[in-house]
């Protein structure tokens, strides 16, 4: 599924698995830097599309801010209306599990 990362609907900008896991880990407070959201997998890969495309998109419409220098993440502005979507949403079958 391709993504308009400029977008401004919750429900979809959250419909991304990793866009997912990082608004939901700052709902539940398991998530505070880039680190924690334990890239797993294709690691260099995975984390090359958070700090490309899905951080900069959910930072942009300031459902997260998101300090690059040291690596933060917090809940921004606009974060309610995100995190209202995350549980409205399935599962993709291919999501990683914590360890």
């Amino acid at each position: 599924m391709t993504l308009d990362t400029r977008t401004t609907d919750p429900a979809v900008a959250v419909a991304a698995p990793e866009r997912r896991r990082v608004v939901a880990g700052l709902a539940d407070g398991t998530v505070e830097a880039v680190v924690d959201l334990r890239v797993r997998g294709r690691a260099e890969e995975i984390a090359a599309e958070l700090r490309e495309t899905h951080l900069p998109a959910l930072e942009e419409a300031g459902y997260i801010e998101w300090d690059r220098e040291a690596g933060t993440i917090e809940p921004g502005p606009n974060f309610e209306e995100a995190a209202a979507h995350v549980d409205d949403l399935p599962l993709p079958e291919s999501e990683p599990a914590d360890d």
